[in-house]
Order: C-alpha cells, then structure tokens, then sequence
C-alpha cells in the first residue's frame, strides 16, 4: 500500500502550520523593534530638562501672548520667539534644537486634514501621535504642549512638556 499522497499533504499542513507561526512571530517583533525604538528617542530626560530651561528662559510661565500653535526653527526664531530671549539662533544651534513647537490644543491640531501642510514632517506627526489627548467632547481642558526637536549625530531626539 503506497502512502505518498498522505505524506505529501501531511508536509503542506505542517508547512503552512511552521509558516503562519513564523509570520505571527515576526509581526510581533517588529512592534517590539518599533517600541524600543520610541523609548530610545522620545522624551529622555536630558531633553526634557532642556526643553523646560530653554522654554523657562526669559520669562518666568509658558505661556506665549498667543493662543495659536506655532513652530519656530533656527531661520524664523527672532521673529516668533526675539521678545523671549535674544540671540535666538545661537540658543538653537547650541542645544541642537531643529524644531520647537506649541500647539495650544492636540487633538485640534492633529485632526487637521492638511496637516502635513502646517509646517510638521513625518517623523513629528508620530511622535504627536504618542502624546496624551483630549478626546471626549466634554473635555474642558484641553491638552497642550511644548515639543523640542532635538537633532544629534543625524538622529532626531523629541520631547515634550504640557502646557
């Protein structure tokens, strides 16, 4: 009695079987690879501590006369933050910041269908994407921050504080 057949459709099962189990376990890698990730670039103390000093510096609040977000880099810094603090691009260049950013309410901002159009780039709409918002539509407090883009050895570093 020959048995090739059975033999032949007992490997595909467990062919498939092996295949499907490797693609569970690569999905998963990749979401751990992707987490590790954020903890290495997002919010690490250093620039945390000084996102607040440079945010602090000259005024003794956060708050900024407006109440509309805004993204300052080196190239527009005295016009958006010269009543601030002086010597605004050597403060940038200095402390590595590419991007400091206020968005006065998140969940605003980021449903914003032309978002990509206001100035953010990829790479800072998923960190947007990590920070605690407002969602329900009771909420009374809306949640802002203050964001540093913070770029060392080509790699871009991020943190955030509230507003």
């Amino acid at each position: 009695m020959k048995k090739n057949g059975f033999v032949f459709i007992e490997s595909i099962v467990v062919l498939v079987i092996v295949v499907l189990s490797l693609t569970l376990l690569l999905s998963n890698y990749f979401l751990l690879v992707r987490n590790s990730k954020r903890n290495e670039y997002y919010n690490l103390p250093m620039d945390k501590y000084l996102l607040y000093t440079v945010t602090n510096l000259g005024e003794s609040d956060r708050a900024f006369g407006v109440n509309t977000s805004f993204i300052v880099t080196k190239d527009n810094c005295d016009a958006k933050m010269g009543t601030r603090f002086k010597n605004c691009k050597n403060i940038f260049e200095k402390t590595n910041i590419k991007y400091y950013i206020v968005i006065y309410n998140l969940e605003n901002e980021l449903s914003n269908s032309n978002i990509i159009n206001t100035g953010y780039d990829s790479p800072t709409i998923e960190y947007l994407k990590t920070l605690r918002r407002c969602k329900d539509s009771a909420c009374i407090d809306k949640v802002g921050y203050v964001i540093g883009v913070f770029e060392r050895n080509n790699k871009r570093y991020y943190a955030s504080l509230e507003l």
